[in-house]
């Protein structure tokens, strides 16, 4: 009894119809015949992706990026970035030294000084066409070619007849900025005091510094008035504070990429770029051994 309540149920066998068995063959191949396809597709699925990065998943799309990658490769094409960076550094220019002691901003004073330019245009007689162009923190004097110095400046496409600065119309006059070192006194002129180099021990100086030995020099030319000061960086950022300083002597003011003080940041990434010039240049270190201040 036991064994026949164990045994596997059957049941009497019941015969089809051929309409029913062909229904039945035809649905079970359409079956075998969708799994197959979806099998493909995934296995091809799988070797495609196994073929691009050797994940099983897709790598992570940034479409921003993408976007300004390829305006990048867009302008690339249509403005040519060949050729040398313009050199920074002067050749031969004009030199005129004050013996007015200056008056820094943060203390200390210079009690003479010199200022290295350089000019282009012919200055009206009524001297109303002055524009005064400042320089950037690494530039001198030399923003284009002249007569004594042919090489190309920093700002060649920009100044000249029908230029942005017009020397059909203007008389330009570029500065190297107080403590520049290429021709204005900067830490490696003599400090007239003991006859010894500046070095570290030069004052700190400002921006206003800057600006108020650039208008000694206009005196000197006899500029009163300038039809605009022009300046990028932070040539912009002396642009600004000239207009500040002398509102009466400036009439137009153009300031590119310039700002009125620095940023907690930029202060410190210059701070730390001078540490790694003076632990880093053998010739540095020996010059602040000699003078006792490392």
């Amino acid at each position: 009894m036991m064994h026949r309540l164990l045994a596997p149920c059957r049941t009497p066998a019941r015969s089809s119809s051929p309409a029913i068995l062909s229904r039945r063959a035809t649905a079970a191949t359409s079956g075998l015949l969708a799994r197959s396809a979806l099998a493909s597709r995934a296995s091809s699925s799988r070797s495609s992706r196994g073929r691009s990065n050797g994940s099983s998943n897709p790598p992570l799309a940034f479409p921003c990026l993408d976007a300004l990658e390829s305006r990048t490769r867009r302008l690339e094409t249509r403005f040519s970035t060949e050729g040398p960076e313009p050199s920074y550094t002067t050749g031969a220019h004009e030199k005129w030294t004050s013996t007015a002691p200056l008056l820094l901003d943060n203390g200390g004073v210079l009690s003479e000084l010199t200022v290295a330019y350089e000019t282009w245009g012919t200055l009206a007689r009524d001297r109303s066409n002055a524009v005064l162009l400042h320089t950037g923190l690494s530039a001198s004097s030399h923003a284009h070619s002249t007569p004594r110095n042919a090489s190309p400046g920093w700002w060649e496409p920009f100044i000249g007849p029908g230029c942005a600065l017009d020397t059909n119309r203007f008389f330009v006059v570029c500065t190297n900025v107080l403590g520049g070192c290429y021709g204005s006194t900067g830490p490696a002129s003599v400090d007239p005091a003991d006859g010894e180099m500046y070095a570290t021990r030069f004052p700190i100086i400002t921006i206003g510094d800057m600006v108020a030995a650039q208008f000694r020099l206009l005196d000197a030319l006899g500029i009163g008035r300038l039809y605009a000061s022009v300046g990028a960086s932070m040539g912009g950022m002396q642009s600004l504070a000239a207009a500040v300083m002398f509102p009466d002597r400036v009439a137009r003011l153009v300031s590119i990429s310039g700002c009125a003080r620095s940023h907690p940041y930029s202060i410190a990434m210059r701070h730390t770029q001078r540490q790694g010039e003076l632990h880093t240049r053998p010739a540095s270190r020996r010059l602040l051994l000699t003078l006792g201040q490392f």
